[in-house]
């Protein structure tokens, strides 16, 4: 009796996994964006939670550890809206709440179709690779903006640093779905062109290297003399960039970074066990810089500045285990987009992304959609086998 429901309510899940992936360059605004998870992902996540909650339990027996930790961090998190400085505290322990339900429904979904999770990060990199090329036209073209200009791409990949992000894993994707055929082939290397040239007019240093990390991660993963030849292409590419750019490369410096960290690690040591609490506004002052930042430039020491010292255990914890989960299934094609992904996130974390409770948006690509693939391997029916990786898919 519950066959049709249930079958319309992991089609939602889908529509809303694919508007995630999508509609972050596509949404005509933000808002239409998160309205429209709301419908798609949230609603029918949240009611799959409640008839699938046995299969989350399954789900949590097959890789107890990773899954402790994120119950945990993200029970730490909400606890930590007790002692928080934000202005509306039921406000940011909602959004804990959203971040949970994301994790789950694509959980849920795995468990019932793990194909669609795979084959969405597909149609995903063909999407986004031409809103790459849109991007490109728009800001260059019709905006008549100097090539030496930061790109600024359509919807929420607007912001140069983090929309080189988004793109960065794209290419990654993009790798693991080459096609056979010359005309596809053709289709395919145009579209890698132009979410590589996003990254590169982005002009973002740190995702040029989280996207150089995720080609060392393939590459090491692929074994054999691919890691030879094509580590050498890799530094041959990058030694002639840095030749032909390297005004470009190194006229922001270090941006700060160091003292930025420094200045960091001081306010940690001021809470050291219970931090400021999610969504506390703070600024991090340095002596060159003393109008501070607004955040601290690096996944883990924002975490450790919001949640202390045990928050970041629980969130160093949870990233090792979710890389010995994908290293786990580095043998199918599954494992290895998996991996690839943490890899270029993890980069990404070291130098931006520090806003982990904020609505959906092109931080959450880096943040937690990672974290969500790792589940989806955890979830995935026993019997339902994973792909070879020594097979392209087409």
């Amino acid at each position: 009796m519950l066959r049709i429901p249930v079958t319309g309510i992991m089609l939602l899940i889908t529509c809303g996994y694919l508007w995630f992936l999508m509609g972050i360059a596509w949404a005509p605004s933000n808002k239409i964006y998160q309205q429209a998870l709301v419908v798609l992902l949230w609603l029918p996540g949240l009611l799959s939670m409640v008839i699938f909650h046995k299969r989350l339990l399954s789900v949590w027996r097959n890789s107890r550890v990773f899954c402790s930790f994120l119950l945990i961090f993200l029970a730490w998190a909400a606890l930590s809206t007790l002692w928080t400085g934000a202005d509306e505290p039921p406000r940011e322990l909602k959004r804990v709440f959203y971040v949970g339900v994301f994790l789950a429904s694509l959980a849920l979904l795995s468990s019932q179709y793990p194909e669609r999770i795979w084959q969405g990060l597909a149609v995903a990199f063909v999407s986004l690779a031409l809103a790459c090329s849109a991007s490109i036209y728009l800001f260059y073209i019709r905006d008549a903006q100097p090539l030496i200009a930061r790109l600024e791409g359509i919807g929420q990949v607007g912001h140069p640093i983090l929309g080189a992000y988004v793109m960065a894993l794209v290419v990654i994707w993009g790798v693991r779905f080459k096609p056979s055929g010359v005309w596809r082939s053709l289709l395919w290397g145009m579209l890698m062109l132009c979410a590589l040239a996003f990254v590169l007019l982005g002009q973002s240093r740190g995702a040029m290297v989280a996207l150089i990390a995720g080609f060392f991660a393939l590459l090491l993963l692929r074994g054999g003399r691919f890691v030879w030849v094509g580590g050498i292409v890799i530094v041959l590419v990058c030694w002639v960039g840095y030749e032909l750019f390297a005004p470009f490369i190194l006229a922001r410096g270090l941006s700060y970074r160091p003292e930025i960290f420094q200045a960091s690690l001081d306010m940690v040591m001021q809470k050291p066990f219970l931090g400021l609490g999610i969504g506390t506004d703070y600024r991090v002052v340095t002596s060159s810089y003393p109008e501070g930042f607004d955040h601290t430039h690096n996944s883990f020491t924002h975490v450790a500045v919001e949640l202390g010292i045990p928050g970041v255990v629980m969130w160093v914890g949870l990233w090792l285990s979710a890389f010995h989960i994908a290293w786990q299934h580095r043998f199918s094609v599954e494992g290895r987009l998996v991996f690839g992904t943490l890899v270029v996130s993890l980069t990404a974390l070291q130098f931006d992304a520090a806003s982990l409770w904020g609505t959906p948006r092109a931080e959450w690509f880096v943040i937690w959609l990672p974290l969500a693939f790792t589940l989806a391997l955890i979830a995935q029916p026993q019997g339902a086998r994973l792909r070879p990786a020594c097979i392209e898919v087409s």
